[in-house]
Order: structure tokens, then sequence, then C-alpha cells
């Protein structure tokens, strides 16, 4: 987790989520390992190969950073 703002240096930080949706579905943004593998329907990808995205945001700034955990 961020502990200060790098831009501001202000300690004070939140931590939050970006959504995604699909048809049906929503859930929490993720990173996806190696290249894009486009389909008719869409992107393929292994499960395993998904990592759900966390945000810090700086109430201060308004400074967004997001890391793959």
């Amino acid at each position: 987790m961020m502990r200060d703002c790098p831009k501001c240096g202000s300690s004070q930080i939140e931590e939050g989520y970006q959504l995604d949706k699909g048809y049906g579905e929503t859930h929490v943004g993720g990173f996806i390992r190696g290249k894009p593998d486009k389909r008719w329907y869409g992107y393929k990808f292994a499960k395993e190969d998904r990592l759900p995205i966390s945000q810090y945001r700086c109430k201060r700034c308004g400074y967004l950073e997001s890391y793959a955990k």
C-alpha cells in the first residue's frame, strides 16, 4: 500500500478499485499477462494469468496509482 502521495507528499491516501463490466457480469478490473489473443467473441485468456488491480488515490491532489497484485 502507498504510504504518502509521490506527487504532493500528502498522507491522505485511499484504496479503491475500478470495475469491469461485461455482458451480464461485473468484476474488479484485471491485468492479463502476455499478448492479447483476440477471437471473434472477445479476448481469450487463462484465469491464472489474470491479476486483480488495486488502486490508490490521493484525496488532496487526485493522483491515482494502480497495482496488479
